[in-house]
């Protein structure tokens, strides 16, 4: 999908994403993240659980931009993630 964040979370974060627990998804603000985040412009932020094909489960989310905040003493991307964004959600659908 054309003008899309795309993030890769491990299963714990995922599981805290799904229950509502994790309302923010922080990035570390450094060569990498700045690259795909800083001054960027998106309509979509797509969060998945790990790495693979197809078949694993996300949330599609409109993407409303970030603050930079302090987290673990580092600056980071601060990435609003809560339901009311949420556009599309899919569960594993199994593998081939």
């Amino acid at each position: 999908m054309r003008n899309t964040l795309y993030l890769i979370v491990v299963k714990e974060v995922w599981d805290r994403i799904i229950s509502g627990e994790k309302t923010i998804e922080y990035r570390e603000c450094g060569e990498y993240w700045d690259k795909r985040i800083k001054d960027k412009h998106y309509n979509y932020m797509r969060i998945t659980n790990g790495y693979g094909n197809d078949t694993r489960p996300y949330v599609l989310l409109r993407y409303m931009g970030y603050d930079i905040k302090q987290y673990n003493g580092k600056p980071h991307f601060a990435i609003p993630i809560n339901r009311e964004l949420w556009k599309e959600r899919r569960e594993e659908t199994g593998g081939k």
